[in-house]
């Protein structure tokens, strides 16, 4: 008969395998990511797109083919020139014009920051007079700082002409790769789409059937948490851009449709906001002498973040039941691992993890 300690370290043993087994799915999770999304979604990109279209274009392909009787591959045609033809307008008409008035911003950025030296002067005569009665050693310090500050001041726009100067020959070299990825794209966009059923059909011959209706199940509770976390983000950033663009063009703001595009993308990012860009704004705009637009920024900002902060409960709420310190360790590690894409991948992976968690499609935690 086995005694009460047996039955307490068997416990303790089986406990302690079920947390390294934890640990070790965890750790192959966060390497198979990484490696996916460091060696193989650069080579997949385009086909990944070009499965998703030709996916979108099959209704309409089975409507052509069926009830029009047009051949499969005149039908695939159609549908993806249009969807590419599509996509080519919106880059045209959006796209290009961002572009311009962004390369137009970047060139002007030395132009714009010539004007720093007086600021940061007038900030050091308010320095000085605020450390008048500083002890010697303290106020030598501060006057070594100031000084390096000035220099490095003098020393801005040079610098910025020269990086503004590094990305556009960087956009021009890129320029081969970004045309082959198009190439690629469309190409496989056509072939994907005319052999489309085939496709399908290998794909579940691959897979069980029981998994087929697990994977059914997974990929409709998938797409629909995808598509409330999409609405709910491009919603919240639809009005913080709105607002944005209205304060920016209420006062005259240069280049004000992609600052606010700019800064509504920040306001987007985990851990960042729409404060990054505009409270520095609105500070450099106060020591220049410009308080009415220092207090227009701030109420700018108060309003996004306030709207920001009214909607996103509504939106997105705890529908997906993630903890905020399981979400800050999600975009910590996707920083580390991917950058800044990772900041917003990583937790919309863990939301989707924990929802597949809950409906029972999966067993990571209790």
């Amino acid at each position: 008969m086995l005694n009460l300690t047996t039955l307490e370290v068997r416990a303790v043993d089986t406990g302690g395998r079920v947390i390294i087994k934890y640990a070790l799915w965890a750790v192959l999770g966060i390497l198979g990511l990484y490696l996916f999304f460091r060696f193989l979604l650069p080579c997949l990109a385009p086909f990944i797109l070009a499965f998703l279209t030709a996916a979108l274009c099959e209704p309409v392909v089975r409507i052509l083919t069926e009830r029009l009787h047009l051949r499969r591959g005149v039908a695939s045609a159609i549908c993806v020139l249009v969807v590419l033809s599509s996509l080519l307008g919106f880059f045209m008409l959006v796209v290009v014009r961002l572009i311009d008035e962004g390369v137009g911003l970047i060139m002007e950025l030395p132009r714009l920051a010539s004007g720093l030296p007086d600021i940061l002067s007038k900030l050091e005569s308010s320095l000085r007079r605020a450390m008048e009665n500083a002890p010697q050693g303290a106020q030598n310090y501060m006057n070594d700082a100031l000084l390096a500050i000035g220099d490095r001041a003098a020393q801005l726009p040079a610098a910025l002409s020269q990086k503004a100067l590094g990305w556009l020959s960087r956009t021009a070299a890129a320029a081969p790769a970004t045309l082959l990825f198009l190439a690629t794209f469309a190409i496989g966009s056509f072939f994907i789409s005319c052999g489309f059923e085939g496709i399908m059909r290998f794909l579940r011959r691959q897979i069980p059937q029981n998994a087929l209706v697990t994977a059914g199940n997974v990929k409709r509770d998938l797409l629909d948490g995808l598509g409330r976390w999409l609405r709910a983000e491009l919603t919240l950033m639809a009005i913080t851009f709105a607002i944005l663009t209205a304060a920016f063009s209420l006062m005259k703001v240069e280049y004000a449709v992609v600052i606010a595009l700019l800064t509504a993308i920040i306001d987007a990012l985990p851990v960042f906001g729409s404060g990054v860009v505009l409270l520095p704004w609105a500070l450099v705009s106060l020591l220049s002498g410009s308080p009415g637009r220092a207090l227009t920024l701030t109420i700018t900002w108060l309003v996004a973040t306030l709207s920001r902060s009214c909607l996103e409960p509504k939106l997105i709420g705890d529908q997906f039941g993630v903890s905020p310190a399981a979400a800050l360790l999600a975009m910590y590690a996707g920083f580390k691992l991917t950058g800044v894409v990772g900041m917003v991948l990583f937790p919309f992976i863990l939301m989707m993890l924990n929802q597949m968690n809950t409906k029972g499609y999966i067993k990571l935690w209790k």
